[in-house]
Parts: structure tokens; sequence; C-alpha cells
């Protein structure tokens, strides 16, 4: 009698892995004129976001700017408290010359802090980077930095507009962002 039990619930497990098996190939492999749908214009739809309540102590700060530096120059982006180390300074340092690319190298202060650079940035010492001209793929020719804490996140992201070197300048595009949001559990 156990034996027959046992049989009837794999025969039962092994129905369900196949039906559910289906139904998986099913909506993976429609037939080509199921997936097809007539042209309309482009819209942007956020179907699977969802909605979020913004309370009080919410709170996202973005700043975006753009820095033009002459070789040789520095601009602190944020405002340093005498005696103190620079809390976000940019230094131009040289334009490199004899590519292709516009690319210029350039220091970066951040409270101490190692940011990071995509993969067609170099790095040649501790915060130092030869950043070429921005691509259509931001997010390998620029330096970044992201830090998330348990309630908010730090995000900042450098890239290089243009480089001249017949006049020694150059532009770059710097985000920041900070998000606060509340403590889940500050209403209990």
């Amino acid at each position: 009698m156990v034996d027959v039990l046992q049989q009837l619930w794999l025969a039962v497990a092994l129905a369900a892995v196949f039906i559910a098996g289906a139904v998986y190939w099913r909506r993976h492999h429609l037939p080509a004129t199921a997936a097809r749908t007539p042209a309309r214009p482009a819209t942007l739809v956020y179907r699977e976001s969802p909605t979020v309540r913004v309370a009080d102590a919410q709170r996202v700060d973005r700043t975006r700017k753009v820095v033009r530096l002459k070789v040789g120059e520095s601009l602190d982006l944020l405002p340093t408290p005498a005696a103190l180390p620079p809390r976000f300074r940019i230094r131009c340092k040289s334009i490199v010359e004899g590519s292709d690319l516009e690319a210029a190298h350039i220091a970066v202060e951040f409270s101490g802090a190692q940011l990071s650079c995509g993969p067609l940035v170099h790095e040649t010492a501790f915060n130092e980077f030869v950043v070429p001209r921005a691509s259509r793929d931001e997010h390998r020719s620029s330096v970044f930095y992201y830090y998330e804490r348990g309630d908010s996140i730090e995000f900042m992201r450098m890239k290089l507009k243009s480089a001249d070197p017949k006049a020694g300048l150059i532009e770059v595009d710097v985000m920041q962002m900070h998000a606060h949001w509340p403590n889940r559990f500050d209403d209990e």
C-alpha cells in the first residue's frame, strides 16, 4: 500500500512539473504571428513601476554642473570650511594630445574617498584619471562614486564634454545626487 501511495505522489509531482514546464515554454515561445503587433507611435509607458508615497522626511538633492577649467586650474564644487581638506575639488593637470579622441588628465579630491571609473578611463594614480570625451556609452567613459547607507544613497558622475588643446580649456559635466528616505520603523 505504501508503494502505491509513493508511486501516486511521484506521478502527481511529475505531472505538475510537466504542466509548469509546458506553460513556461508556451509563454516564451509564442508563434511569430502572435508576437507581431500593429505599428503605433512610440510612447513611453511605465508598467512595472510601483506607486511610491513621498513622505516629508524623504528628500532627493540632485545637482548638475558644467565645469570649465584651464590646464593647471582647480575648482571646489562644494564649499570647504577653513583648515579642512577639500570636500570636492577638480583639477585639470593636462590635455592629452596625439590621439583621435579628446582626453584630459584630471585629479579629483572627494573627501578622501576612492573614485571608480569606466573601462575607457585610465587611472594613473589615486583619484587621477585620463578621461576621454564622453561617448554615447557614458558609463564606460566616466568617473563615478556610489555609496549606499541604510536610509540614504550618494552618487556622483563626471564625464568630459570637450577638451580644446589650443585654448587649454576643458569642460567637465558633473552630476551629484544625494537621496534620503524615511526609516520604515519610525512609525512604530
